[in-house]
């Protein structure tokens, strides 16, 4: 059987169940990106940190198992975490996730280490602090000022989702400092959070989840970014919590600041509910989950922006400029950019993905996305409230679609899977427009 699914410009796991982007960091020539992972099975009951690596930031290749479940201290799975290349060492930040004969969570923030990208040597571990519950994941390192900062996703014992600090001045001792964040918008639960420092400001990026608090299990989960001020060891918001992105499928960003000094965005490309992962089609492949292209990250004009990596657009071929009201085009096994420019203030448009798998509208100032769900067979809409569309850049994948808006200060994500080998997908507008299609 043809995988008609399987992307081209999107990381997959070459089997089991990817999910959260981690460890981003450059070392020895070298981009590592670092992923949750279940090789055995398309399910969460299993995790370890694969790797692709890449020189390029283009071609990737899957380097398969690099951190193992295989200590007292993550017995229950590698949980996510960051990198930070010092010392000529690739230093490994991680949760480790345990359970008792009971089956009770306890939680360790692990370091390890290496001097050659292969090979991982555990270092240290060290408990959650007394006023949180086990639910303390996800360390992000960083360097502000003089000071090695950790900054962890956490939950009181009042369940309320918070960002809680370790300082170091070495990346081996860690102090805990207490609460560097807490807002009601981060709701039950804290994941994932990242900081982004552009010195006059930092945005803060953090997963919100409201949870059972008796079973733990998680009822929603939502992505998005605080811009504020660090001052001294907490973080102070002037802003309240703000989307990442609009779409359907986003998760669990991590950041990377690559050596040219640019902030780099992957997210794990998934907000899939159980019912929907145990349909999703990849998993006859033998695979689940991908994630979102690499997005260059910057703050203008009060913004943060989040723009396609330029190393994508400057690889592009372009196939055909079009200034039709109605331009129909087919993709086969090619990863496509539609780019489309309106030179009027435009009424209303349509982009129909796939003989209307999914579609794109413009109506009443809002950008409306649709999906035909796989799961429930209902369709699904998505929106973004904007009166001008003046600029669309659409990636569309096999079985992934990134749509970046004007200036890129809104995106549009989503997963979606056309049962045909041969996707016609169409665009309408009365309105005066150029459409130039590449392939990636």
């Amino acid at each position: 059987m043809e995988n008609i699914y399987k992307n081209k410009i999107h990381l997959e796991p070459p089997t089991g169940l990817l999910n959260d982007p981690n460890g981003l960091c450059f070392f020895n020539d070298t981009y590592y990106l670092f992923h949750q992972w279940n090789r055995f099975k398309c399910d969460h009951s299993y995790k370890e940190w694969g790797l692709f690596t890449s020189t390029d930031l283009l071609n990737w290749k899957h380097q398969g198992s690099a951190i193992l479940p295989d200590t007292p201290k993550d017995s229950h799975g590698v949980y996510s975490g960051s990198a930070i290349t010092a010392d000529q060492r690739l230093r490994i930040f991680y949760t480790g996730n345990t359970r008792n004969k009971l089956g009770l969570r306890k939680s360790y923030q692990n370091i390890a280490e290496s001097t050659d990208g292969h090979t991982y040597i555990k270092k240290s571990s060290f408990e959650t602090p007394l006023g949180l519950t086990e639910n303390n994941r996800d360390p992000f390192v960083f360097k502000y000022k003089d000071l090695w900062f950790m900054i962890v996703g956490s939950q009181t014992t009042e369940y309320n989702g918070v960002v809680t600090l370790y300082t170091s001045s070495n990346l081996d001792k860690w102090s805990y400092q207490g609460i560097f964040f807490q807002s009601s918008e981060l709701l039950q639960m804290c994941e994932c959070p990242n900081l982004i420092n552009f010195e006059s400001i930092q945005i803060l990026l953090a997963c919100a989840q409201r949870k059972d608090r008796v079973l733990d299990t998680v009822i929603s989960s939502t992505t998005g970014y605080f811009v504020g001020k660090i001052s001294k060891d907490k973080f102070i918001a002037t802003t309240k919590f703000l989307p990442l992105d609009y779409g359907f499928d986003f998760y669990a960003p991590q950041v990377l600041k690559a050596p040219d000094g640019r902030y780099l965005l992957w997210g794990w490309m998934s907000n899939m509910s159980a019912a929907e992962e145990k349909a999703c089609p990849t998993i006859n492949f033998g695979y689940l989950h991908c994630l979102t292209i690499p997005r260059e990250i910057a703050f203008e004009k009060g913004k943060l922006i989040q723009r396609p990596l330029r190393e994508i657009l400057n690889a592009s071929t372009l196939l055909i400029q079009n200034t039709d009201k109605i331009f129909n085009f087919n993709q086969t096994n090619k990863a496509l950019l539609l780019q489309i420019d309106f030179n009027d203030s435009i009424s209303d448009f349509t982009v129909n993905f796939a003989t209307g798998a999914a579609t794109l509208h413009h109506q009443k100032g809002k950008l409306i996305l649709q999906r035909h769900n796989w799961s429930s067979n209902e369709i699904e809409s998505r929106y973004v409230s904007i009166d001008k569309v003046e600029h669309l850049k659409i990636f569309i994948d096999l079985s992934a679609v990134e749509i970046f808006i004007n200036d890129s200060s809104k995106v549009l994500s989503m997963r979606y899977f056309p049962n045909h080998p041969i996707k016609t997908h169409t665009f309408f507008c009365k309105d005066t427009h150029v459409v130039t299609l590449f392939e990636l």
